[in-house]
């Protein structure tokens, strides 16, 4: 592509992203003096009256991120169709998510006026203890997740403008400095709704404009069997993706999902019972449309282009090759728009969790934050956030999709049944929900980092042997109690 060109494709890209980064800006003038809920549910809720549209397209939104366009396409290049099976399964997210979180969830954080994830677990287990190791376990793996999202913006500003890594990373900490500090969940969720459908139109065209490309499904299909035949099939080009691996890798990206908070926050959200319905409906089509169709042209790009070295570049690469320079802009505004979604409700959960369960109880910090200083507090906690998830993504690992997984399984270890038994198992109690969360956590650790497991997904070890705890240790105190109430 020629350097006019290039121009272009920088210029629109930069308008895009300056009316998202403007956008935010421009409705706080006008919500400002709106009167409403507090600020914390203003901020971080969107005062819990989100519609059953915007709901579906920003939960699908979040939940793609930058392993989705960048790291998951590229794994499918490099296994094939196996690979494709494996993430298509991560269309039932907001099924999971809303259906059996959502009624439950809402009318318990309504009757507690609960903020954060951590609000409920304190409120159901009646445990400072539960609240602080919940806290900190989700700050310290949300921030790897979120710096997995800064890396994938500085690669794709990299590939893009030719600059530096490091400059890349300058750059996407001002994008989301302005998209997220100052808007709040209200504003934010407008911009996640109009970057989720800059995903899912540059999904489509991308993908028809790269088999149209490729001479059709048949003749990239007999390009990928010539080149090997096992990436056709649904156990990977390597024969790493077994059926126990495959299955495992669904509880990760499938049930587990319940078990992540900037996922499960979704469930607090929703206005009424017509817009949990809708956005149930409308989240499973749109996240299928997203999570096939890129995933699918990580495959067919192999078919057609058999020598891309770096894995993270396969979508912007592809689309600079075959696509006229606007719709260039548009498909590469498609990972960053999901970078910023994703940071979006990770940032949030981080900030709400750190300021209100853990800044907000210290004696000296609650006597002298008072409601007018509250907004600048929050805004200037969220920059010192930001500034450890640049320090996290100085040196960037192979795979972003790595560091994902990583945050995922971590997560779903934590929270996953401290948060479901709590709200369907009347006898879950404070310290199976304390052992739990220790015992899958720190066996997560170790399976995935020390005695590292790889013939499946470790998570799901975890979450068995966590589930065991909780279930013992519950019915043990359980059975304690009732002799001594006897």
């Amino acid at each position: 592509m020629s350097n006019v060109g290039n121009i272009k494709i920088i210029v629109l890209f930069s308008l895009i992203f300056l009316f998202v980064i403007l956008l935010p800006f421009v409705l706080n003038i006008f919500n400002k003096n709106k009167e409403g809920n507090t600020f914390f549910e203003k901020y971080y809720l969107a005062d819990r009256k989100v519609s059953g549209l915007v709901l579906a397209i920003t939960l699908m939104s979040t939940y793609g991120s930058a392993s989705t366009f960048l790291s998951g396409p590229g794994v499918a290049y490099k296994l094939g169709l196996g690979w494709v099976l494996l993430a298509v399964i991560q269309v039932t997210a907001g099924y999971f998510v809303l259906l059996v979180l959502a009624r439950k969830f809402k009318k318990v954080s309504q009757k507690i006026n609960a903020i954060t994830i951590t609000d409920y677990l304190k409120y159901r287990y009646n445990s400072k203890l539960v609240a602080y190791i919940s806290t900190f376990s989700m700050i310290a793996f949300l921030l790897a997740a979120m710096s997995g999202q800064w890396i994938g913006g500085a690669k794709l500003l990299s590939t893009l403008l030719g600059i530096e890594y490091k400059i890349g990373i300058i750059i996407i900490s001002f994008i989301i400095l302005f998209c997220v500090v100052f808007g709040g969940l209200k504003n934010i969720l407008i911009t996640d709704m109009i970057q989720g459908l800059i995903m899912i139109f540059a999904t489509v065209i991308l993908l028809v404009f790269v088999i149209n490309y490729g001479g059709g499904l048949e003749n990239i299909m007999n390009s990928l069997y010539n080149q090997n035949p096992k990436l056709l099939s649904p156990y990977g080009s390597n024969g790493s993706l077994t059926s126990i691996y495959v299955s495992s890798f669904w509880v990760l990206v499938g049930v587990g999902l319940i078990g992540i908070p900037h996922i499960a926050i979704n469930s607090m959200l929703y206005k009424n019972t017509r817009s949990l319905k809708q956005s149930i409906i409308i989240g499973t089509i749109v996240i299928f449309i997203v999570m096939f169709g890129v995933h699918f042209i990580g495959v067919v790009a192999r078919g057609i282009f058999s020598d891309i070295i770096d894995y993270d570049s396969v979508i912007p690469l592809v689309a600079i090759k075959i696509l006229p320079w606007y719709l260039v802009a548009i498909v590469l505004s498609a990972p960053m728009a999901a970078i910023i979604t994703t940071v979006n409700a990770q940032f949030l959960l981080i900030s709400s969790s750190f300021i209100k369960d853990i800044l907000m109880n210290i004696k000296i910090v609650k006597e002298k934050i008072d409601n007018k200083k509250l907004p600048l507090f929050v805004y200037l906690i969220n920059i010192i956030i930001i500034i450890f998830a640049v320090i996290l993504s100085i040196k960037p690992p192979a795979l972003i999709v790595e560091i994902n997984l990583f945050a995922f399984g971590g997560l779903e270890a934590t929270f996953l049944w401290p948060i479901l038994l709590g709200l369907y198992w009347k006898y879950a109690e404070k310290y199976g929900a304390l052992c739990s969360m220790v015992v899958g956590l720190g066996s997560y650790i170790i399976f995935k980092r020390i005695y590292k497991i790889t013939f499946v997904e470790p998570v799901v070890i975890s979450l068995v042997i966590s589930l065991i705890v909780f279930i013992f240790v519950s019915l043990l105190f359980k059975n304690k109690n009732t002799l001594k109430n006897n």
